[in-house]
């Protein structure tokens, strides 16, 4: 049973006292700030700092961020460990320097390596839910969101969320409402709307 409320994380804005925030008005989901695999596991003070949260924090929800599907199982298994209630993975980031590497919302461009990067982290989450947030595509003639939905259903997804905007668009615009309903015709995993909500 999914929260009436979700947050949709951001780097820079979803901190713990945003966090709680949210939880204050209700909200039964809020997810951390975008946590990169590799600087988690070799103890980044900072990254570890970000994925972590006080006892009082229920549900703990940590966005992760990995091209390398190796790393991202071990860090998940790694954040179960610890307590984590939910995993996701933040396949929308729009970002230049993420994405002119191919991370971020060019991974659903490659859908085995995006099979690769779910696969590892629903096997190493073992019962806590993982999820998958992904943008419409890179730009209009590129629209990767309905294999990204296939893909995240296939490998065990519990949801897929989609920010309703292209990476081109970054958060310019107005959200695709009605590629959301498509989404969620051409899957049975819930999906989550993003974009415009104020």
């Amino acid at each position: 049973v999914w929260p009436p409320v979700v947050l949709a994380p951001m780097a820079g804005v979803t901190n713990y006292p945003f966090r709680s925030l949210c939880r204050s008005f209700g909200a039964g989901l809020y997810v951390s700030e975008m946590i990169t695999a590799r600087g988690w596991l070799v103890g980044n003070r900072l990254t570890r700092l970000l994925a972590s949260s006080p006892a009082d924090e229920r549900p703990r929800s940590v966005q992760c961020y990995s091209s390398d599907p190796r790393d991202l199982g071990e860090m998940v298994a790694g954040l179960v460990d610890e307590g984590a209630d939910h995993v996701d993975l933040n396949l929308g980031c729009p970002v230049r320097k993420v994405t002119a590497h191919g991370g971020g919302s060019a991974i659903p461009v490659k859908p085995r390596l995006m099979a690769r990067l779910v696969r590892a982290m629903v096997r190493s989450a073992g019962d806590v839910p993982v999820t998958v947030k992904v943008r419409k595509g890179i730009d209009d003639d590129l629209l990767t969101f309905r294999d990204a939905g296939r893909v995240a259903e296939a490998e065990g997804a519990a949801a897929i969320g989609l920010h309703a905007r292209t990476a081109a668009q970054l958060y310019s615009g107005t959200a695709d409402w009605d590629a959301i309903g498509e989404l969620k015709a051409a899957v049975s995993i819930p999906v989550l709307g993003n974009g415009d909500v104020w």
